[in-house]
């Protein structure tokens, strides 16, 4: 009898240690703290969100980024391009090839190639090579509202290819055998020419 008594009140004495921790966390607790992670007042998105409201131009590309592949947040091509036009007009040139990229294909806004061709070109005037390259292969052929200037192509591919792009140097070699002699004379002459524009000098060009 008194042993049974006492296995008994061992075996609730070790029941109320085991609950002293606290509860464990159910099915029902766990959308708060996805939420809490993904977009609450400590997240490191909300603080990324926070500093790009400040005008972060980082942040800014950061989180356009973020809702551009739907990281820590929805994705959402329309916020993305938000988010790259704000850190585009501080001159960042990434955050306008990616703007560029977007007019290009059409996400996030409607297709535009000469809004595309505008961006790509604020980035290639700065030396940014991915858009040096977008923007000479646009300019080769032409596009909707952009006519072709298979010199200035020929520049922008060129100037791609200096930095190690493989296939902007290809292209430039395709175009190169389209061009006339003195064509080709005035292009290579704008190559060894050409000298990267300040940032500061592009974001007034924007808002004109």
């Amino acid at each position: 009898m008194w042993s049974w008594i006492i296995v008994a009140g061992t075996m609730l004495l070790l029941m109320n240690a085991c609950g002293s921790s606290g509860p464990l966390p159910t099915a029902q607790d766990k959308p708060t703290q996805v939420a809490k992670q993904a977009g609450g007042p400590g997240s490191s998105i909300q603080r990324l969100r926070m500093q790009a409201e400040q005008g972060n131009v980082e942040a800014q590309f950061a989180l356009a980024r973020a809702y551009d592949r739907g990281r820590d947040v929805p994705k959402d091509k329309t916020e993305a391009v938000r988010w790259y036009r704000r850190a585009a007009t501080q001159g960042d040139t990434f955050a306008q090839n990616a703007l560029g990229d977007n007019y290009w294909e059409g996400t996030g806004v409607p297709k535009d190639d000469t809004e595309a061709a505008r961006w790509w070109r604020l980035a290639a005037a700065q030396g940014f090579a991915p858009a040096q390259h977008s923007l000479g292969k646009i300019l080769s052929g032409g596009g909707q509202g952009v006519r072709s200037d298979k010199i200035h192509a020929y520049m922008w591919l060129a100037l791609s290819a200096a930095q190690g792009d493989e296939e902007a140097g290809r292209q430039g070699d395709l175009l190169s055998k389209q061009l006339k002699p003195a064509e080709m004379t005035t292009a290579k002459k704008l190559v060894k020419q050409w000298k990267p524009s300040r940032a500061s000098i592009m974001v007034n060009k924007i808002a004109q």
